[in-house]
């Protein structure tokens, strides 16, 4: 399933892409695949990210 990426690969694609389907085809694995990588690290997501964010906006936090 991984094809020996590393946590810090997984990493690196989750903090630059915008959406979770650009940082799976960066690594070459099916969207599926990134989520559960993102999992097993402890990585959050693009999309995490940006319900987060979405989130602490609507909550007043910054």
């Amino acid at each position: 399933m991984d094809k020996g990426i590393t946590r810090e690969q997984v990493e690196r694609v989750a903090r630059i892409y915008k959406t979770n389907q650009d940082a799976s085809q960066a690594l070459g694995i099916a969207m599926r695949s990134f989520g559960r990588l993102c999992r097993k690290f402890g990585v959050e997501t693009p999309y995490v990210k940006r319900r987060r964010r979405l989130q602490e906006c609507k909550r007043g936090v910054a």
